[in-house]
């Protein structure tokens, strides 16, 4: 079969050519389309649901909205878990999906559950909402909208952005939503004194009724005058606070009483729960969420298109500023991936022409590399993957691999040419091509199945490490089928029309090599015991440091960029927070010369965010590296900027983090760090005693770093009571007294004023006099039925209490989260450490119960399931193996070669202090690719040799000796494509140095012991099976001899 494809090829050149010239141009299309991101989307299939209901306390709303809706979405199909926080005056369920249900799908469940889970809503207490249809890490563009000459307030910016700036960018292609956040948003506000509405005998309800009543816009179907059809409408809205002040409300004496007699009507700011700032003025922030599967870069350039126009649209003076936009990093990662391949492709050809001193050769294997990746793009546009840091690595690794085939096939051809310009007869360049293809092809194939077989684990990961590392196999996997057919097609072709027969010299390097390595291979031949041995020592010796590697899920990706994640005490107001905000900024400004500006997003906007108003977001715009004075690290400036603010802020926390990184941390676990401890149960209170007695034994763990326990008890309450009693002896109706407390206090929207195409709410409240504080609150007066006025504290008590700022829930479960970082240790022993001790110190009672969170719920999940997933990997391995082969004690010779590639791995992971992650794990898979490859390539060999009727021992030395180019170019080539991927220092070359570090180690290793173990064990191995055949012809001969003596 592989021999009819090179036959085929080797006889239709020109077609091979022109179909390659055919996936060339196709291949360049496709690296234009492929969609571009910084990072794969790892967002699970998540349908958010919210409800807002103004002014209700976080215990209210988890019993009133989040409950009935959790249950209900609980019994969804394909459902694998359900979050939710309860927050005042929101409520939201984060609904999580399998990978496999379709996002508008889902979303179509959830909207029609919801449908259901509205009936067991009580009324009047918010009507629940899906959220955006954006992934977690949607944020691709931020910016402010800023008045230069300050001659207009945060009310006029914010009303400019909700109606100018964000209509005109929700029409940018892939752009979901558009988030409003910081500002004042426009009011209309009829702010009411009780005393007047007792003069005139009028109730707080009366006015919002009439209030609705008398806005609206009605059609009064058509008449006809003459031969015409006129339209009749009626036109009844308000238009102005005017408008709003003339509704008339009662008559009395004759003479009507308008809304202006009761009230002061105004334009004035709504309740807010969020604020931004920056530079220490305040701002609003607007945030273009990208649409669920879009491309990111494609989205950001959308927006920026759009952002011209509406810049257009606004007064002068008005300046529209990107803050934070996703494609910088996005460039950023693609230059560290661009940069490894490019520089790896380089190192790739001097190998080459070095190992085999002679450029047509080279130009040959060369040419398959950008073909090779551009066939990946192609199978990559074609699946719909995304050119990312993740993907990219995997042609990053692949860049050695992907020539191998190339390298051992032109190698071949190379030699076979010179020995028949030796021999002297006439050269029949494709006659010889098509030999030297047919001894290889076979080798070439299983070996390239079987490099595509060893990455195959990494199909099986699931969850976050699933969507991380599929994209490197996919593009190891595209790459290496490319390469397997250009190996059996292209180059064969290419070394028929351009490699010339020219005598077989050594070049300075492999004759240098030689002459080391025949003399050691002798002398190891000879001792076999000793080199088995000393190998089986370094095993072993290896197999030790193993417990001293720290474990993680992956290295921290290193954004070039730094936040800051400031929780104060519960009971931080919004205006505190906003001071806050402002100490950090001029602190952080006026220490540190590397920021060029501070961004504070403090609370939440209008959707979207979960947190309250003491928390809040600090993004820093940092100069660029080479601006710096002095050169240290992202996270050094990180740690000293953090000791800097706990000094100037001591009541509040700090965490230091990065934009992408949050979000991640948080679409794992719903929590923003890299670790948690989730503690389950009923009680409030329970949980709130327990996580701080777990918060006290965790602070002695050595590495323990950024603790935190969500403070959740001590938000101030003002606890007004209906006390029943008095009220019915009055003649009052509890539901007088809570509209007082629902709309009078907290303020209630009533109706909307439409101008133009711009809505601005109407609400009603008390006059700020009557709601500044308790005493105020007592001594609003009611009215008895009788016509007597009562204060306030007769009808109802008035307390001061201290409640919870949220209630976080999971698989329907209450649960406290304690936060934090690991730090100079790995997460894996952290955990073993902290959870006995915990286990040890705390008493648990029944019912509840502790869980990790976080990275190191991944890494469990990822190492459990490769833990299996290898072993079958192996096994399948085999099994190719026994098929090249058709003999179980070759492919155990070759399998048996492989445990020693991990030697170099480790020892190189141990000398630079990295910890086994995920990618450090990939890098062992490659490893053993490569160490198969030579393994078959050599034992191939040595096969053909035996067959051409050579000794056992002439075989492995003439064999060991022809194919020490080659497996030495193998192997040079996969290291040198990875040495700027190992010192690349650029946006993500975190994540790609632990792989980089194993493959390079563990090739160094691999390779020594294929040029010297595996020849002495295939020795050891043909010497013994000689050995047998020789005794049994001896014992079948003996008997014949002696047959004709015993007639005698």
């Amino acid at each position: 079969m592989l021999n009819a494809i090179v036959d085929a090829a080797l006889r239709y050149k020109v077609l091979v050519l022109v179909a390659f010239a055919v996936i060339v141009g196709l291949g360049i299309q496709a690296f234009r389309e492929v969609p571009v991101d910084a990072f794969p989307d790892v967002t699970p299939i998540q349908v958010n649901v919210y409800t807002e209901s103004p002014g209700l306390a976080a215990e209210d709303v988890e019993r009133l909205l989040t409950t009935p809706i959790e249950g209900a979405m609980a019994g969804l199909p394909g459902v694998e878990e359900v979050r939710s926080v309860s927050l005042f005056g929101l409520s939201y369920v984060g609904v999580y999906f399998k990978d496999n249900v379709d996002i508008y799908f889902a979303r179509r469940l959830v909207g029609e559950k919801l449908q259901e889970a509205k009936e067991r809503l009580p009324q009047g207490y918010g009507e629940p909402v899906l959220g955006p249809n954006s992934s977690g890490l949607g944020q691709v563009f931020w910016y402010t909208i800023e008045s230069a000459d300050n001659k207009l307030s945060a009310m006029d910016l914010r009303t400019l952005h909700d109606w100018t700036v964000r209509l005109i960018l929700r029409t940018a292609p892939g752009v979901d939503d558009v988030i409003s956040w910081g500002g004042h948003e426009k009011q209309y506000q009829v702010q009411i004194d009780p005393r007047k509405l007792i003069k005139y005998k009028l109730s707080f309800k009366q006015v919002m009724e009439q209030l609705t009543a008398n806005n609206k816009q009605v059609g009064g179907q058509s008449i006809n005058i003459g031969a015409e059809q006129y339209l009749v409408r009626g036109l009844g809205l308000v238009g102005s606070s005017t408008d709003i002040g003339g509704i008339v409300l009662a008559e009395r004496n004759g003479a009507p009483v308008y809304v202006r007699d009761v009230a002061t009507v105004k334009e004035a700011p709504a309740l807010r729960f969020g604020a931004v700032t920056r530079d220490g003025k305040e701002t609003v922030l607007g945030m273009a969420l990208s649409r669920v599967n879009e491309n990111a870069k494609n989205v950001v350039d959308g927006v920026k298109a759009k952002l011209a126009t509406a810049q257009a649209a606004l007064p002068k003076g008005v300046e529209l500023k990107p803050i934070y936009d996703r494609t910088d990093i996005v460039d950023k990662a693609l230059k560290t991936a661009e940069s490894a391949l490019v520089e790896g492709s380089i190192l790739v050809a001097i190998v080459l022409f070095l190992f085999l001193g002679e450029i047509r050769s080279a130009i040959v294997v060369i040419v398959t590399l950008p073909l090779a990746m551009l066939i990946a793009f192609l199978l990559m546009n074609q699946f719909g993957l995304s050119a990312n840091l993740m993907s990219l690595a995997g042609l990053a690794i692949g860049t050695g691999m992907m020539v191998d085939g190339a390298v051992v096939m032109v190698e071949n051809a190379f030699r076979l040419l010179a020995h028949a310009r030796e021999s002297g007869k006439p050269v029949n360049n494709t006659h010889l091509i098509l030999e030297a293809a047919r001894e290889v092809a076979n080798p070439i194939a299983f070996a390239i199945l079987i490099i595509i077989v060893v990455f195959m684990p990494l199909f099986s990961l699931t969850g976050l490490e699933g969507k991380l590392f599929k994209p490197m196999a996919l593009t190891i996997t595209f790459a290496m089928a490319g390469s397997l057919l250009l190996s059996l097609t292209l180059v064969p072709v290419l070394a028929a029309l351009i490699l010339k027969p020219k005598e077989e010299k050594d070049t300075f390097i492999v004759a240098r090599t030689k002459r080391l390595y025949l003399p050691l291979l002798d002398w190891a031949l000879e001792r076999k015991r000793v080199v088995v041995g000393a190998a089986v020592v370094l095993l072993i010796g290896a197999l030790s440091l193993f417990p001293f590697l720290g474990k993680e899920f992956m290295p921290q990706l290193q954004e070039g960029s730094i936040m800051f994640r400031i929780t104060g005490i519960p009971s931080t107001s919004l205006d505190e927070s906003i001071r806050v905000s402002n100490v950090v900024d001029a602190k952080l400004r006026a220490q540190f010369p590397q920021v060029r500006s501070v961004l504070a997003t403090i609370g939440r906007a209008e959707k979207g965010e979960t947190a309250d108003v003491n928390y809040m977001e600090v993004l820093l715009d940092l100069k660029p590296q080479s601006e710096w004075a002095e050169k240290i690290s992202y996270g050094k400036l990180g740690k000293d900027m953090q000791e800097v603010l706990e000094k100037e802020v001591p009541t509040a926390v700090f965490g230091a983090t990065q934009p992408i990184q949050m979000r991640v941390e948080e679409l794992i676990s719903g929590v923003r760090a890299t670790l948690a401890l989730k503690l389950y149960g009923e009680d409030l209170e329970t949980l709130d005693r327990l996580t701080g007695q777990i918060k006290g034994v965790l602070d002695k763990v050595p590495g323990v770093a950024d603790l935190s326990a969500e403070a959740n008890k001590g938000k101030p309450q003002l606890i007004i009571k209906v006390d029943r009693a008095a009220a019915s002896r009055y003649g009052i109706n509890a539901d007088e007294i809570l509209e007082v407390v629902q709309a009078g206090i907290g303020g209630s929207t009533v109706s909307t004023l439409i101008d133009g195409t711009r809505r601005f709410d109407i609400a009603v409240r008390l006059a700020d006099e009557y709601r500044v504080d308790p005493n105020a609150i007592a001594s609003i007066p009611l009215r008895t039925g009788e016509g007597a006025l009562v204060p306030f504290s007769q009808v109802a008590k008035i307390e001061m209490d201290e409640g919870y700022s949220f209630v976080r829930r999971e698989a329907l479960q209450r649960y406290a989260v304690l936060q934090m970082d690991v730090k100079g240790r790995d997460v894996d022993s952290f955990v073993k450490e902290a959870g006995a001790q915990i286990a040890q110190r705390v008493q648990l009672p029944p019912g509840y119960w502790v869980e990790w969170g976080g990275a190191f719920e991944n890494q469990q999940r990822a190492m459990a399931r490769l833990a299996v997933i290898v072993p079958l990997t192996i096994g399948l391995i085999f099994i190719l193996l026994y098929t090249a082969f058709n003999s179980v004690r070759h492919a155990t010779l070759i399998i048996a070669n492989v445990p020693f590639a991990i030697i170099g791995g480790i020892v190189g992971l141990f000398a630079t202090g990295q910890y086994l992650s995920v990618p450090s794990a990939i890098g062992f898979i490659a490893v053993f690719g490569v160490a198969m490859l030579n393994g078959i390539v050599m034992v191939s060999f040595l096969n053909d040799l035996r067959r051409q009727g050579l000794g056992i021992r002439e075989a492995v030395r003439q064999g060991a000796a022809l194919r020490l180019r080659p497996v030495l170019m193998t192997a040079s080539v996969a290291i040198l494509g990875l040495v700027p991927m190992l010192l690349s220092t650029g946006v993500g070359a975190e994540t790609q140095r632990p792989l980089a570090t194993v493959v390079v180690g563990g090739l160094f290793t691999s390779t020594a012991l294929t040029l010297l173990l595996l020849p002495l064990i295939y020795e050891w191995s043909e010497s013994r099976v000689e050995a047998k055949r020789l005794a049994a012809e001896r014992a079948e001969a003996t008997p014949a001899s002696q047959l004709p003596q015993e007639n005698a």
